[in-house]
Order: structure tokens, then sequence, then C-alpha cells
């Protein structure tokens, strides 16, 4: 299935909306980012013969952008030292993208660096 794309972005600013913005702009929004465009990952746009529940309701697999900060580094305000935070993938993205790499074509199967 086209139109998912893992990428891994390295921002020159400190300018919160720069990467959105520019992917956006690219044709490229992120998955569940209303304000630039994109779409809601559903399960029934993955998976072939999917089944709705009873009720013909469905959660998306994700309900926010999917957007991750793997390492941020920044000078400590008052000691002026180095600051290096590294934070791994939470669970609702972790689901995601073992449902786009189990479902959809084109998904790489490692994390990007």
């Amino acid at each position: 299935l086209a139109g998912f794309t893992l990428l891994g972005c390295l921002p020159s600013t400190d300018r919160k909306h720069q990467i959105r913005a520019h992917l956006q702009h690219a044709g490229l929004p992120p998955v569940g980012d209303a304000y630039y465009g994109g779409s809601l990952l559903m399960l029934s746009r993955l998976k072939k013969n999917y089944r709705p529940r009873r009720d013909g309701t469905e959660k998306p697999l994700l309900d926010r952008a999917a957007l991750h900060y793997a390492k941020l580094n920044f000078e400590h305000p008052f000691t002026g030292d180095a600051v290096e935070i590294e934070c791994g993938l939470a669970k609702d993205m972790e689901v995601a993208l073992k449902y786009l790499r189990k479902y959809a074509s084109g998904i790489g199967a490692g994390p990007v660096d």
C-alpha cells in the first residue's frame, strides 16, 4: 500500500513546526497531524480483509500526530552543560509501526537512526 514513508529528520532550528510544515509542503503530511493535513492511521486502510466492529466503529491506530523526538540536545540553562536526552518510541507508535510493517508494502524492517 502506497502512502506511508518512515522518515528520520534533523531540525536545523528550534522552530517546533519546521519539520511538519516542510513535510506538508512536500506532500508528506505526518500521519494524524490534522493541522498539517495528515489523515488518521486506520487499520481498515491497511488490512485487506478488515472486519469492522459490530457497531461499525473503528478507532485509529494512532490518535495523535505520528511524530517522535528520539533525541534532544540542548544547553542546560543554569550550568551551561551540554544535555542529551534519548527516548524510545511510545507504545502506540510501536503498535502503529508494527501494523504498517505487517500490512503495508514498502515499509522497512528496521528503525531509522
